[in-house]
């Protein structure tokens, strides 16, 4: 099989692969793709436990905290309706979506997709299903959430008495078997398992895609010359259209957006009537204070070094783009802006479920604060400005000559 690598644009010569076997780019490092054994029926398994478990996470009891004779249990779909109802609508929507609905999309999709079903679907429909499923994969924030909701935890300690309850140990459980079932959609093996594979002739006049007119369909990974893919029928490029402009456009805002993030309050703790109004940084130094180090050092880097770290990471390959010398050390930066990019949602979702759970009035309650809603704003501009931008472009003035 012959494919061109998605971050360098080389052409690959794949070898049959044996179990536990992966692909990797000889030029750039990265992961072209990966053989598992008994791949459908694994990613089934933990496909179907997936769903269980989340199923049995909406039991009533998933977390329950006590502060001066007053207790309150709550559970996920509780949490969503009160934030709905009490403060706003779009951050109850973001949690379901980013908690619940996406999860259970993305695995009814997984589940479709490797059923004896897929086989019989026109390529429009396949297409479909495996574009939105590759959409939702980047999207998982469920081991995020998972994080915010221990980071929460702690926060509470400070309040209350804490207590877990069936909810909460099931969707610990749905957040493992759910990061395995992503690990192991290969979306390679998924067409290759029942499409048509158009395999082009092996050329050696020039050693990249670009350089013999072929063009990686970004839906199924197939090359060809042609205006559509001949196996997906989606439209094919040569290079993501605008992608310098766009991801520029997008890092921009987001460093513009990142000042009154970090400078306004992100929420409100009332305590016996108190208001004490916290940033993110004033969250660290509690934290810290208050012995938590693990904590205020996470939230530290997540929701301050990495904006940072990533704002100047992408400039910079902006600017190499001009005249990359090293395109492999790039390329790997790349790849950990890839990594990094939903790490600085922790503090959203710890705001997020602290304003949900915390409701006993005056005696205990969190509010949400307008810093919160810059913060959201300024780490999803940074997840698609890095989205945006194409790291093929990194070889190209490289290569332009050979």
């Amino acid at each position: 099989m012959i494919t061109a690598c998605q971050h360098c644009d080389y052409l690959v010569s794949i070898a049959h692969m044996d179990k536990h076997q992966r692909a990797i780019c000889p030029h750039c490092g990265n992961t072209l793709a990966h053989c598992q054994v008994n791949y459908n029926q694994s990613i089934n398994a933990f496909g179907l436990s997936s769903i269980l478990f989340l199923i049995v996470s909406l039991h009533p009891h998933f977390i329950s905290y006590a502060q001066h004779g007053l207790k309150q249990s709550i559970s996920l779909i509780e949490a969503i309706s009160l934030l709905a109802t009490n403060f706003s609508t779009l951050l109850a929507g973001l949690l379901a979506f980013t908690i619940l609905l996406m999860p259970l999309l993305a695995l009814v999709l997984i589940m479709l997709a490797h059923s004896p079903l897929w086989k019989h679907l026109n390529p429009h429909n396949a297409r479909v299903i495996v574009r939105l499923l590759m959409l939702l994969k980047p999207l998982n924030l469920a081991d995020i959430f998972l994080v915010a909701v221990l980071i929460s935890a702690f926060k509470l300690t400070e309040f209350a008495e804490i207590e877990v309850g069936l909810g909460f140990w099931s969707y610990i459980l749905f957040v493992l078997c759910f990061i395995e079932t992503l690990s192991l959609l290969s979306k390679e093996q998924l067409w290759e398992r029942e499409q048509i594979t158009y395999c082009p002739d092996e050329q050696t006049c020039a050693p990249r895609a670009q350089q013999q007119s072929l063009k990686k369909c970004h839906v199924c990974g197939q090359l060809s010359n042609a205006a559509r893919c001949p196996r997906c029928t989606s439209k094919l490029k040569f290079r993501k259209t605008n992608s310098l402009e766009k991801s520029a456009a997008w890092m921009l805002t987001a460093m513009v957006l990142l000042i009154p993030a970090l400078a306004l309050p992100i929420m409100d703790t009332i305590n016996l009537g108190l208001h004490t109004k916290a940033t993110i940084y004033s969250g660290v130094e509690v934290m810290w204070h208050a012995g938590s180090y693990p904590v205020a050092i996470l939230i530290f880097v997540a929701s301050i070094c990495i904006p940072i770290i990533k704002g100047i990471a992408l400039f910079y390959l902006l600017y190499q783009v001009k005249a990359c010398t090293q395109p492999k050390l790039a390329s790997k930066l790349y790849r950990a802006l890839e990594f990094m990019g939903k790490w600085s949602m922790i503090d959203v979702f710890v705001v997020i479920l602290l304003v949900s759970l915390v409701q006993l009035g005056t005696v205990l309650s969190v509010e949400p604060q307008s810093g919160i809603v810059f913060f959201t704003a300024m780490v999803l501009c940074q997840i698609i400005s890095v989205n945006h931008f194409d790291p093929r472009l990194l070889w190209d003035n490289l290569n332009k000559h050979e």
